[in-house]
């Protein structure tokens, strides 16, 4: 009789067992007690409700078409994809990833962290000029804030060929002739003795409404008031790189790399008689006309850069030791009345700018743009 209990006790226990832990199909798979597996990945249910014991359905339970391992039977087949994948919510981590298995802890073999960023180049601005003594539009420009830099006889003057570039931060009430002009060199008797950049007159032809114009003068026949069209438009303040560059035959500007405007001057034929000078940054001091914005990257060239030089490296900062670079201003330095020349070619010597205006408080000062300068580096 006590035998006969015993093992009646025995198969009641064996049958309890197959019933809650999930025998056949068991674990969250199709078996167990979660039925269908609650709501977990894949077709699996989730692994808080599937199966209750540590061996539970084997053959396709657990995780078998994608349910999870917490608590139940452990992981078979190949597991759920964690897309939205094992026990957690979005499934891997970061964005959820495409890994192989669901496996515990909701990853299996997990996504990437994060969903990251790009790769690709950083933005490597630092410190930027800026002229905000002077006026904007037609206000006063009493302040005379400029910056002024001696290149002696590495200054390109006469006929010599040669490229002026920087970039300047605009505002849209910055666009107009004769009233804000950038940089200015040369003077003396004569025509074309003066090279220098200032805004146009006009608007761009053919549309009213938008005076991003430029006026590359030279102060005789190769001074062009131009109305071409920039591929910009007055109306957004923005970063603009300028290069104005004499090849021997003709003044050419580009814009953000591009060029816009040539000017072959009167006739077709000529030559330039820049007469020599300082370098004014942010101003003409022949008529106290000075521009209100913000100056980076300013580049002096003995030579005429070609199209493809300034496109490859206008949005780029240099080395310093580039064949033909005479003067280099980063205006990264934090305070002072000075700016390096950062020009590293051997038996260089440096020409740094002096910050200058009517009075000390008006000088131009260093600062981080809000807006920061779009130049890169690899």
């Amino acid at each position: 009789m006590l035998r006969a209990r015993l093992l009646s006790g025995a198969l009641f226990a064996l049958s309890f067992c197959l019933i809650s832990c999930g025998g056949g199909s068991g674990g969250s798979g199709t078996g167990g007690n979660s039925a269908t597996g609650g709501t977990g990945p894949g077709t699996g249910g989730t692994t808080a409700t599937g199966g209750t014991t540590g061996t539970g359905g084997i053959g396709t339970g657990g995780s078998g078409t994608g349910g999870g391992v917490a608590t139940g039977g452990q992981p078979g087949g190949s597991g759920g994809t964690p897309a939205t994948g094992g026990t957690t919510g979005t499934g891997g981590s970061g964005t959820g990833g495409a890994g192989d298995k669901g496996g515990a802890a909701g990853a299996g073999l997990g996504g990437k962290g994060g969903s990251g960023a790009g790769g690709g180049s950083a933005n490597c601005a630092g410190r930027a000029l800026s002229l905000s003594a002077n006026g904007t539009a037609t206000d006063s420009d009493a302040a005379m804030a400029h910056v002024e830099a001696d290149l002696g006889s590495d200054l390109p003057t006469g006929n010599a060929k040669r490229t002026i570039e920087y970039w300047a931060y605009i505002k849209t009430t910055d666009w107009v002739g004769d009233k804000n002009e950038m940089f200015y060199y040369g003077g003396g008797s004569g025509s074309d003795n003066q090279f220098g950049m200032d805004f146009g007159t006009n608007p761009v032809s053919g549309m009213s409404s938008n005076h991003a114009t430029l006026d590359p003068f030279t102060n005789g026949k190769f001074s062009d008031d131009s109305t071409d069209n920039l591929g910009i438009n007055s109306s957004t303040d923005q970063w603009v790189h300028i290069a104005m560059v004499w090849d021997g035959t003709d003044v050419l500007v580009y814009v953000n790399g591009v060029l816009k405007i040539t000017s072959a001057g009167s006739g077709g034929t000529g030559m330039l008689a820049t007469g020599t000078s300082s370098l004014y940054i942010g101003c003409n001091p022949t008529n106290n006309q000075c521009f209100n914005g913000i100056f980076d990257e300013l580049r002096v060239w003995n030579v005429a850069r070609s199209a493809t030089d300034i496109m490859n490296n206008y949005n780029k900062p240099l080395t310093g030791s580039e064949t033909g670079l005479v003067a280099y201003y980063k205006f990264d330095e934090t305070s002072g009345t000075t700016t390096a020349d950062s020009v590293t070619a051997s038996g260089h010597t440096a020409h740094p700018g002096t910050l200058k205006a009517d009075t000390t408080a008006h000088n131009p000062t260093f600062v981080v743009p809000t807006t920061p300068l779009p130049l890169v580096c690899n």
